[in-house]
């Protein structure tokens, strides 16, 4: 009895392990793409393009004549302009200044854009004839955002190779049971049962590791994510999203583990069958 209930717990094991580990990852690719997201939001409504123009620009100018998804267009007064430079220059001098002196604005976008689309963006505001000059901040633009898609990329390449190591520790766990009932399953299917049949035990322990490995990392988001203050450092913290999409995580990571259970087991059985 002993025997049997260790052989159990070493095959619940096999299929527990490789699992949690896949659910973590993906866990972590989803927590840190939330994160990002987050965070583009928050430097997005920092982030604006300067224009100078000739002469007045609207906000609906810019959207129909540059095709932009404008968020808000601010004007920066000629006033403080004029004020800041009043010490420096004469009379005469700031008189022509007031004649001569372009219109700024700052514009700010709906999303935080690629370095693609600012470069699109660039080229259609150069195109309206009163615009005399477009700056983007391009170089600072694209260190934040070469920096973040390496993140996701990193994360996106670790979650591939998780899921490969899964699928396949949990194939060769499956043969080695396969190998190791092999006379009970020729018994089972000489007397007309099907491979699902005569594997039951194997699929039971795949389900069950399953519901297993589901309950344990989504504990351990629910742990982590009310002590997020350890962990993480209060710069972090502030540009955190909202745990409005944490019950949507927990469904992905139940319905992820048994896909990969029941994925890897049925396409042994169906490799085991043909062959």
């Amino acid at each position: 009895m002993t025997g049997l209930y260790m052989r159990f717990l070493k095959n619940l094991l096999s299929f527990l392990i490789p699992l949690i580990i896949v659910l973590s990852t993906f866990a972590l690719h989803n927590a840190i793409g939330n994160i990002v997201d987050a965070y583009k939001k928050t430097i997005n409504n920092d982030y604006s393009i300067m224009v100078i123009a000739n002469t007045p620009i609207s906000e609906g100018s810019i959207k129909t004549l540059a095709n932009i998804d404008v968020k808000n267009v601010q004007i920066l007064k000629r006033e403080d302009i004029i004020t800041n430079l009043k010490e420096q220059l004469s009379k005469n001098s700031l008189e022509l200044l007031k004649q001569k002196l372009p219109f700024f604005y700052k514009i700010y976008l709906e999303q935080y854009p690629t370095t693609t689309q600012l470069n699109i963006i660039k080229k259609e505001l150069n195109k309206i004839p009163n615009i005399k000059k477009v700056e983007t901040f391009a170089s600072d633009h694209n260190k934040v955002y070469s920096l973040l898609i390496l993140v996701e990329q990193i994360v996106q390449i670790m979650l591939v190779f998780i899921f490969i190591f899964a699928f396949l520790i949990l194939s060769k766990q499956i043969k080695i049971w396969l190998f190791e009932h092999s006379q009970r399953i020729s018994i089972i299917q000489y007397h007309g049962g099907s491979i699902i049949y005569s594997a039951l035990p194997i699929i039971k322990i795949a389900l069950l590791s399953a519901i297993i490995a589901s309950a344990a990392v989504i504990s351990l988001i629910i742990t982590i994510s009310n002590n997020l203050s350890i962990f993480l450092s209060p710069e972090v913290l502030s540009i955190l999203p909202n745990k409005n999409s944490i019950p949507v995580d927990f469904i992905l990571i139940i319905m992820l583990s048994f896909a990969i259970s029941i994925i890897s087991t049925i396409s042994v059985l169906i490799k085991h069958k043909i062959k």
